[in-house]
């Protein structure tokens, strides 16, 4: 009987023994997505973007990942991008097993590529990259998508940098380093402003002016340049009847001086055209062609320049804003015409990086299509 119970007892512990062998081959088929409903199997308590179904790391060490995951999209955001996709930054997932289906680095590989595929992080952008490591098959992996700027030379290279640690079994601190290095190596890939051919200094090709037969409309929201409305309405009150009652007297001034010296002048009067045929005679009953418009025409002169020169002048300047017309810039390369100067387009050479808001860099975003990078240890 207690050599029977000892067949039995060897003949369970081997079963469990198979079976969890058997469970500990993973591969993009049978592992959970914590991504969605199948977190409790990744032992996370609610979605996240990691999982360790043979509990490799400890709880604090894969929810302090979970966090570096979560900062890697919003570290390498670019808020003064143009569009969506440029500012959004890189998701990321990780998958930390002891074994995978293969236990070589072709399967690895293939491994990350397909839960890439599968979990559909970012359909949209294409900015997606899931980490996977296999601790007892000694091996890593980083799989990307095609507009992630971190391409896959780049990743073997950031491997191999924390490989001493994945060697000394540092996982977490291997994997939080991975992470770090991953956004740090895309943001140094912003840079400044690349100035394109032609000296441009940042813009692309200039867009033709407008036809100078339109003449465009004034931004009646801006503040016009005169001082009209820095001006109170009781100053008006005070000035007009001052500016009017100076005019009035010069008039008057003027007016008694051209009756005391009208009548008595003896200045030699010029000849015209009719004195000559007239032998120096004026017909009678005539006059000067001088003197009839003498006193009429200087005051009107006088009236036409005090009002013209000074009313006008004046409020050319109230109005106008010291010489400037309204609602026209007074840039030197205003063109005249009613056309306003060339507005510069953004345009970034080989669109694969430019500048956003404000002249700061943006790290690529062409599409380069690989397997992602990695490697053993």
């Amino acid at each position: 009987t207690g050599s029977s119970s000892l067949g039995m007892l060897r003949l369970i512990l081997l079963l469990l023994i198979f079976s969890s062998c058997y469970c500990l081959e993973w591969d993009a088929s049978n592992f959970p997505n914590p991504t969605t409903g199948d977190y409790k199997r990744c032992h996370m308590r609610t979605t996240s973007s990691i999982c360790d179904p043979d509990e490799v790391l400890t709880e604090q060490q894969r929810y302090r990942l979970n966090h570096e995951l979560h900062q890697l999209e919003s570290r390498t955001r670019q808020d003064h991008a143009p569009d969506f996709c440029q500012k959004k930054g890189i998701t990321a997932a990780m998958a930390v097993v002891k074994h995978i289906r293969g236990n070589s680095e072709e399967a690895v590989k293939e491994m990350a590529n397909q839960i890439l595929r599968k979990w559909t992080l970012d359909n949209q952008c294409q900015k997606s990259v899931v980490f996977v490591v296999a601790t007892e098959d000694r091996r890593f992996w980083v799989a990307r998508d095609s507009r992630v700027p971190v391409y896959a030379q780049e990743f073997t290279q950031i491997f191999n940098s924390q490989k001493q640690l994945f060697q000394q079994g540092d996982y977490s601190q291997a994997l939080g380093n991975i992470v770090q290095q991953t956004w740090e190596k895309a943001l140094s890939k912003q840079g400044g402003a690349e100035p394109p051919s032609g000296g441009r200094g940042g813009f692309g090709p200039a867009v033709p002016p407008p036809s100078r037969g339109i003449i465009p409309k004034p931004d009646i929201g801006k503040k016009s340049g005169g001082l009209l409305p820095h001006i109170p309405l009781w100053f008006w009150f005070i000035l007009i009847p001052i500016i009017l009652s100076l005019l009035c007297c010069c008039c008057l001034c003027y007016c008694c001086c051209c009756r005391k010296s009208g009548g008595t002048s003896n200045i030699p009067r010029r000849q015209g055209p009719i004195d000559i045929e007239g032998g120096n005679r004026v017909p009678v009953g005539g006059r000067s062609g001088r003197s009839v418009g003498g006193r009429g025409g200087g005051f009107n002169s006088f009236l036409g320049g005090l009002g013209g020169a000074g009313l006008g002048h004046l409020a050319g300047q109230l109005l106008g804003g010291g010489g400037k017309r309204r609602g026209v810039p007074s840039s030197p390369d205003y063109q005249g015409g009613g056309a306003y100067p060339a507005a510069p387009s953004q345009s970034y050479g080989g669109g694969t990086r430019g500048t956003g808001t404000g002249g700061k860099g943006l790290y690529p975003t062409v599409a380069i299509n690989d397997q992602g990078g990695g490697g053993g240890w």
